[in-house]
């Protein structure tokens, strides 16, 4: 009886764990077409900004980013969480947020920029790469989110 209790306890948590990897995802497109951003908050807004742009073109599936914390944390972005990325036929948003910031009063010097290299499901193709954390409300007016595109620039 304890080994069927046992399988079905494993069994559960596979389940759960495949339905969690399926979050990683946003919900279905909003006007903009980028998906609902602050429908999955996995983590702190960060923002993006393009590593090597020289190496992206129609065929790329891989993409160098640098991501730095929005909010402040004494000069420190710190672990990047797993990327989100939308697809449209026109963009591609990809949102990285960044994990808790643990520390007390800190300090608002900026933060350093993380490199994170982001694997997409689908060639880029003529599609333009939006930067997902734009879309969240905290970081929607901000200097680096006056635009959130990213690529083409």
């Amino acid at each position: 009886m304890n080994q069927k209790r046992n399988a079905a306890r494993l069994l559960g948590a596979i389940v759960v764990a495949l339905l969690l990897a399926g979050c990683q995802q946003t919900g279905p497109g909003n006007e903009i077409g980028a998906g609902e951003p602050d429908a999955v908050l996995t983590g702190e807004t960060a923002t993006w900004q393009l590593g090597n742009s020289m190496n992206l073109g129609p065929d790329s599936t891989s993409i160098e980013v640098e991501v730095t914390r929005l909010g402040c944390a004494s000069g420190v972005t710190g672990v990047t969480l797993t990327p989100i990325v939308t697809y449209t036929p026109e963009q591609i948003a990809i949102r990285i947020d960044v994990e808790p910031f643990d520390g007390d009063g800190a300090e608002c010097p900026g933060n350093d920029a993380v490199p994170v290299v982001v694997q997409l499901d689908q060639p880029l193709g003529e599609r333009t790469l939006i930067d997902g954390g734009c879309l969240r409300s905290d970081a929607a007016n901000t200097v680096t989110c006056e635009s959130d595109l990213r690529w083409p620039a």
